[in-house]
């Protein structure tokens, strides 16, 4: 996984430590190093991408069906919720339909629909890419002499797909590019730019206890295959405490396992002391996983000890495992079983032992590759311990807006390192590292209004003649003709804070409406329509006005929502984040608020109702306003998306829908909306 090389391919460079991201639409910068490597190294028409082909699934194929019967496709997309993540056959549909009327009802009205639906199941959608998977071909042709090929994406790619290419003899290879290990030589290269011992990320000590403390916790953010929101609960459960948890963490945290609950036995086991359940004769092979058949390499070390196969032959059953090959796989039974009979096994043993490794087959995952993905994992947790600036600093950089969110959470959490708002000599372009300080200033071209080009204007000026000393400095230096900082640009670095440090406001952020009066004031501005100007009709006077229009221009706020909620006159005992997030089977009641992220309404029987996800200070929460309670709350919601809402209601874990905690509003509750 971890590849040391330095190479220059067609002018771009590929970083030590890197291979290019796995690029599922196989598009963008790291896509292209990975295709001119192996053109560089094979001949560029001696190599091709993988075609597959997306098939009709349950969802999209009913989804489909009904937008060509004409059907209504909010309903469509209702029913298709109800629909379980697992069910993939038309008998699962009916399945679930019994136990749920809207479905069943569906499933009447819509006839025609389910008719055709076992027509097109699993038949070919639309051509992919596979997104990682290559063909080296002899010299004697080219490409497309060998297979038949298509031109997707600016790639030739194959018609055939990986098993037909395989069952063919040509030589496929798995060409992974990861951008983590891009993340990790721009890592490295900060702390050495801080004047710091860079580390070697390839001998690393793997008994840090920090290390497994930060695995524990939870703060998983950006970290290489255990970052998802499932592995970060998994992981809390666990609590890792060596290496080996962690490459089990990536082989278990999959559906098949999954669904023999395969991830909870093993937490079971480690935590709770319960007792491993090997199935027959292997004990040994299963001492390391308690019990638990997770890995390729076991089935192998099966075959071979206990089925009397050969390492090559033990090796074609792991392969055909791989691949989901089960009539390859039913060849080696009778070998096998002699080989189990042979040491004692009783025949109705064996049975259920091979029938438990045809269900393996469905699921199975190498610990090779397990392992290389731990490793990666634990070197970004190792980076995020002992070198927080660099890492986060980094990760900023690279993250969407949601992962953002997910990042600044943790951040918060850790404690590690501050985030500073833009700075007017803080800031660079993007996320700016101050080592002095331990803190990570939030870009200016990260502010809206303010284009790359302004921000580039300010900060060469910035470089080339010094700190800037005040406001009225700042505005002699930027007022020339084709300066491309303007009004706006004035008044959206003052309200996101960029001057805060210069005048030493500290947390007293109301104080920004002096300075935007006394430029206005300076530069003569006259506000041509004072109705539609926000710093004349906000609520300028209120500190959660300030910090609301920090949020709307940089993404970046820490809200005292208890205080807000007080002064709004929400007097039901407040929430704390902390027990916001824990899991209550039963409800409880108090106090809450956020920034409304996404605010939708929907009908049913009893009328209308609303669902909107909010973020309290970086971490998301469901909120749920049935019809009851919706009909006294409709005209203070509307226009309530991008503003505050501060509530008392009833929060919940649920299960089915959110899969996380919900919070409810109640005939009961109090409500109000700052927008």
């Amino acid at each position: 996984m971890i590849v040391k090389k330095i190479k220059e391919v067609k002018g771009q460079k590929l970083v030590e430590g890197t291979l290019p991201d796995i690029d599922t639409d196989f598009e963008g910068r790291s896509r292209a190093k990975v295709k001119a490597y192996m053109e560089e190294r094979f001949g560029e028409e001696q190599v091709c991408s993988v075609g597959t082909f997306t098939t009709m699934k349950l969802k999209g194929a009913l989804k489909d069906m009904d937008r060509q019967f004409g059907g209504d496709f909010s309903k469509a997309n209702l029913v298709t919720s109800i629909i379980g993540e697992k069910d993939a056959s038309m008998g699962d549909l009916y399945k679930t339909a019994v136990s749920e009327p809207i479905l069943k009802q569906y499933i009447k009205d819509q006839s025609d629909i389910f008719h055709y639906m076992p027509l097109i199941l699993d038949q070919p959608k639309s051509q992919s890419i596979h997104p990682c998977a290559m063909i080296i071909f002899p010299n004697l042709m080219e490409a497309s002499q060998w297979c038949p090929v298509r031109k997707q994406k600016g790639l030739i790619v194959s018609e055939w797909g990986g098993y037909e290419m395989d069952d063919a003899g040509f030589l496929k290879e798995d060409v992974l590019g990861i951008k983590q290990l891009d993340k990790f030589a721009d890592i490295l290269r900060l702390i050495e730019k801080n004047g710091k011992e860079k580390p070697d990320i390839y001998n690393l000590p793997l008994d840090d206890k920090e290390v497994y403390r930060y695995f524990t916790n939870g703060w998983n953010g950006d970290v290489f295959q255990l970052g998802s929101p499932t592995i970060t609960e998994y992981t809390r459960a666990l609590k890792p405490s060596k290496i080996d948890d962690l490459i089990a963490t990536v082989a278990i945290i999959r559906p098949g396992p999954m669904q023999n609950g395969y991830h909870e036995k093993y937490v079971k086991c480690k935590n709770e002391g319960a007792a491993p359940n090997p199935l027959w004769g292997m004990e040994e092979l299963t001492s390391d996983t308690f019990g638990l058949l997770i890995y390729q390499e076991q089935i192998m070390q099966v075959c071979q000890q206990l089925g009397g196969l050969t390492m090559k032959e033990a090796d074609d059953v792991r392969r055909a495992m791989g691949k989901q090959k089960l009539k390859d796989i039913q060849k080696w039974k009778s070998k096998v079983r002699e080989g189990f009979l042979s040491k004692g096994c009783l025949e109705e043993v064996f049975e259920g032992i091979w029938d438990a490794m045809l269900e393996f087959a469905k699921y199975s995952f190498n610990k090779s590759h397990s392992a290389a993905y731990a490793l990666t994992g634990y070197v970004s947790q190792y980076l995020k311990v002992h070198h927080p600036l660099e890492y986060w600093t980094v990760a900023l950089d690279y993250a969407d807006d949601k992962n953002t969110l997910r990042f600044l959470s943790e951040i918060f959490q850790t404690k590690e390192v501050e985030i500073s708002p833009p700075d007017i000599n803080g800031s660079g372009m993007e996320m700016e590292a101050h080592m002095d300080e331990k803190k990570i200033y939030w870009g200016l071209g990260s502010i809206k209004g303010i284009g790359e080009d302004t921000a580039a204007q300010i900060i060469k000026e910035r470089k080339e003649n010094g700190p800037y000393k005040s406001f009225a400095n700042f505005e002699d230096r930027h007022a020339w003709k084709g300066s491309k900082v303007k009004k706006q640009t004035f008044e959206a670095l003052i309200a996101s804070g960029a001057f805060d440090a210069l005048y030493g406001f500290g947390g007293d952020v109301k104080k920004r409406h002096q300075l935007i009066k006394r430029f206005r004031a300076y530069r003569k501005v006259r506000v041509t329509n004072p109705k539609r100007d926000a710093y004349t009709i906000g609520q300028v006077d209120k500190k959660w006005w300030w910090l609301w229009k920090q949020k709307e221009l940089t993404g970046l706020a820490l809200i005292d929502y208890e205080g807000i909620a007080k002064e709004v006159g929400i007097k039901d005992r407040f929430i704390k984040a902390a027990e916001a997030k824990k899991q209550h089977k039963r409800a409880i009641f108090g106090g809450f608020g956020g920034y409304v992220v996404e605010y939708k309404v929907g009908k049913s029987k009893r009328g209308k109702y609303a669902r909107m996800t909010i973020e309290h200070n970086y971490d998301l929460y469901k909120v749920i306003i049935w019809s009851d309670a919706y009909a006294d709350w409709e005209d203070e919601l509307t226009g309530c998306e991008k503003g505050f809402i501060l509530f008392s209601g009833e929060l919940k874990y649920d299960p089915k829908w959110t899969k996380g905690n919900q919070w409810t509003i109640t005939e009961e509750s109090v409500l109000k909306v700052l927008k």
